[in-house]
């Protein structure tokens, strides 16, 4: 709000319902690329170009539409480093817990030691910045949490001993057929 909207009531009403709108859709677009996060990683530019066709309705060639764009991949560039950061945080809870029983840190894990660890809630935990854009419910109805689970445990044998972003977006393959409902209940990712 500026001094001359303060000023004038009128212009005031009139722009409140306009940024109501903005705001709205600027919060709809960012939940629907976290669902679409939660089912690929990198995903093709054409797949964020459909979103802000459906979300933001505007033509992709304007400044508009690229300035959407633009933020899109940002987004993705942030969600993927965000995602490797608890990946990491989980292997490394992962490596304290071996190293109390004994077991070298560089000794590669078992299949089923993995899957020991990593659970539900901790798939959770390193999902959560994305998951609150979901009807969790409706994500465990559809067996989805299962997918993303293996996506986790997958993902944490995979940056074990380095960080290995381009072969975490090799995992896209788990999870790109998801059904993500999202919380605004457009579904569009």
């Amino acid at each position: 709000f500026t001094p001359s909207n303060l000023a004038n009531p009128t212009a005031l009403q009139l722009q409140s319902p306009l940024q109501e709108d903005k705001l709205m859709t600027s919060r709809n677009f960012l939940e629907e690329l976290k669902c679409l996060f939660l089912r690929v990683r990198n995903p093709p530019k054409h797949a964020l170009e459909e979103l802000i066709r459906q979300i933001i309705k505007c033509n992709l060639n304007s400044v508009e539409g690229l300035e959407w764009l633009r933020i899109g991949l940002r987004q993705f560039g942030d969600f993927r480093n965000k995602f490797l950061d608890g990946i990491e945080r989980l292997a490394n809870l992962f490596k304290e817990k071996r190293n109390k029983q004994g077991i070298l840190e560089t000794t590669l894990p078992q299949k089923e030691d993995i899957d020991d660890f990593i659970d539900e809630e901790k798939t959770i935990i390193v999902l959560r910045h994305w998951l609150n854009a979901v009807k969790i419910d409706d994500l465990r109805r559809e067996d989805s949490m299962i997918y993303l689970n293996n996506l986790v445990k997958k993902a944490v044998i995979y940056n074990y001993n380095t960080r290995d972003p381009e072969r975490t977006k090799t995992l896209d393959v788990m999870t790109k057929n998801l059904a993500v409902p999202s919380r605004n209940g457009r579904n569009f990712a």
